[in-house]
């Protein structure tokens, strides 16, 4: 059985079933698949440690207790993989949250009987987060796949995560009795970071992981609102790291390209004054120079 039974509430359910994959907080398509990002992770995860000649992001994720915040993607279920002793993901919009917890109570789910050589949800979030896009996964429609692959890779991708939407909604109408949890220590919240320190009194991380939420479209994009979020931050991890990416402000593909990290007036998160005192470490080859930064409240 589960170390810990996921439950999921009726309105969660109804989301699920009904493939709500807007967020609520903003009206914008919620992140509950792996994306580039969380191959990368993966790759430095349970890459070779002799390649990684920069940051080894496992020393702070093995046998340690994580908090990710925001729950974007897969990064709760790779740090879970990788060794952490224990995995908290924590959001502020709820059909994230929903989608999280769904993924990990039927990690293990395939579809009905008849439809048993189909992937299961679990194996599809580690296709995704290994290969973009995926290839050979699904049993069906193979040449197609070999199509898409060559000449629309978005669409193949797109394929494996309405498999996923799907297996979900299957299993909330089908209801089984079957556990097909996955059995790592992960717990799912909904809040703001304020409502996660008062609920966590006397509990606190080790590390903790803040994807593409700082100085980025849609996330926290005010200067003061950064300091103030990781100023609370640091109140949960008084003895560990915060990883924190994309931390500077360059372009994908240095001179086209999307520029993530993009906070006027500076070049990169430990840039503001304010956060300098904190700031520990950083990788500048983190996911095509997007950057990790590593701060802590015991560097003050």
């Amino acid at each position: 059985m589960s170390l810990d039974t996921t439950v999921l509430s009726a309105e969660e359910k109804k989301w699920l079933y009904d493939r709500h994959i807007t967020r609520i907080t903003d009206n914008q398509e919620a992140r509950i698949y792996p994306m580039g990002a969380e191959r990368f992770l993966s790759s430095k995860l349970f890459g070779n440690r002799k390649w990684q000649d920069a940051y080894d992001i496992r020393a702070d994720i093995e046998d340690k207790a994580i908090l990710v915040i925001p729950g974007y993607g897969n990064s709760g279920f790779l740090f879970a993989t990788a060794g952490a002793k224990s995995v908290t993901v924590y959001d502020k919009d709820p059909v994230t949250i929903a989608w999280m917890k769904a993924f990990k109570k039927y990690y293990h789910y395939r579809g009905p009987d008849k439809k048993k050589n189909f992937p299961s949800i679990g194996e599809l979030l580690g296709a995704l987060s290994s290969e973009y896009p995926p290839y050979g996964i699904l049993p069906t429609g193979k040449f197609r796949q070999i199509l898409l692959k060559l000449f629309n890779p978005q669409a193949l991708r797109r394929s494996h995560i309405y498999c996923m939407l799907l297996l979900v909604r299957q299993a909330i109408e089908k209801d089984p009795t079957e556990d097909f949890e996955f059995n790592k220590n992960i717990r799912f919240y909904t809040g703001e970071i304020t409502q996660l320190i008062e609920d966590q009194k006397n509990i606190f991380f080790d590390t903790a992981f803040v994807p593409y939420l700082l100085g980025v479209d849609n996330g926290i994009e005010e200067k003061q609102a950064i300091i103030d979020f990781l100023e609370h931050l640091m109140k949960l991890v008084p003895q560990g790291h915060v990883l924190i990416t994309p931390s500077r402000s360059t372009k994908e593909f240095r001179i086209i390209g999307k520029r993530y990290f993009a906070i006027s007036g500076y070049t990169s998160l430990q840039a503001i004054p304010e956060l300098q005192r904190y700031f520990m470490a950083e990788d500048l080859t983190w996911l095509d120079n997007q950057g990790l930064a590593v701060l802590g409240a015991t560097n003050v």
